[in-house]
Parts: structure tokens; sequence; C-alpha cells
């Protein structure tokens, strides 16, 4: 019985990396465009606001991928719900907010004693895994233009966290269901 406790308590350290990586990877590891180069979103954010940034000779990126390198570009006003906040930007913050939840659920599992209460558990960190995958491709998005570190880096990232992690956990789900009933 302990050796089924302790493989538990492993399973629950490695969602809780999952829930860190979701928190890391498009702050830290894969960043998100704002993320990634300060001072190009400082002077994205200011040509936005209108504002001047120190240094306002080069044109802003085109974060959110209109293909445009017109000087008299119009900035869609869909794509920032804030002045000076590109959709990625947002796609991180959930993305973090995912990445709490799936460490709360992995706390969760620690104290879940029936199998059925784990599998349960699993199941909705399964449900987290498609909810990470749809922020950054449907939900949110990322910016449009394929050079960009969020596009490149940090969507397929995601992804590839979020299928693996769905995987796992509803393998483990099913595992808790047919194997462990008392």
């Amino acid at each position: 019985m302990s050796n089924i406790i302790s493989k538990g308590k492993i399973l629950a350290l490695l969602y809780a990396v999952v829930g860190l990586l979701y928190i890391a990877v498009p702050h830290v590891l894969l960043p998100v465009c704002e993320y990634a180069d300060a001072s190009a979103a400082h002077h994205h954010a200011a040509s936005v606001l209108g504002g001047q940034a120190h240094n306002t000779h080069t044109p802003p990126p085109d974060h959110h991928g209109s293909g445009s390198a017109a000087p008299n570009h119009q900035e869609d006003p869909a794509v920032h719900s804030e002045p000076g906040h590109v959709v990625c930007f947002w796609t991180a913050k959930a993305e973090a907010g995912l990445g709490g939840l799936v460490i709360f659920g992995s706390l969760l599992l620690l104290f879940a004693g029936s199998p059925e209460r784990r599998s349960g558990i699993t199941l909705l960190l399964a449900g987290s895994a498609v909810l990470g995958a749809l922020i950054p491709s449907v939900l949110i998005g990322v910016c449009q233009q394929e050079s960009m570190p969020c596009r490149a880096g940090t969507l397929p990232a995601l992804l590839l966290l979020s299928g693996v992690f769905f995987l796992f956990a509803l393998l483990h789900s099913f595992y808790l269901i047919k194997y462990r009933r008392n």
C-alpha cells in the first residue's frame, strides 16, 4: 500500500511540474513577445498609446500580424484589450492562471483517498490540458506574424505540453478506474 501512496505522490508532483511549466513557458522559457523583448514591447506600447519612447526612430514590431509594413498602418483595436498589451500578453496571463489551477489539482490528488476521487481529479486535469491548448490557439490567441516569438516558440510549446499532459492525465484516470477499484 505504501508503494501506491509513493506512486501517487510522485504523480501529484509530476502534475505540479506541469502546472509550473504552464506558468514558465510563456513568461520565461519561451516567452511571448512582450516578455521576450522588453524594449520592442516598450516601443510598441508607446506607439499604441501615442506617447514617445526613447529612440522611437524604428517602427514598432507588428505584433498582431497584419503583415502591413506601411508607415501609416493603424492599430487594430480588437487586438488590444488594454492599451499597450498585445494578445500574446493575455495568453501568457491566462496560461499562468491555468498553471495555478493545475498545481491546485495536484495538491488535491495528494489528499484524495479513493481511486474514484483521484480519477475525477485527473479527468479535470485532462480538461485543463484541453483549455491549455485552446487558450493560445482559439480563445485568446497569439500574434499572427510567423516570425514573432509567441508564434514561433510559445504556441508550439504550449500545444505540445497540453497534448502530452492531456494524454497522460486521461491514461492515468482510466488506469485508476480500471485497476485500482477495491
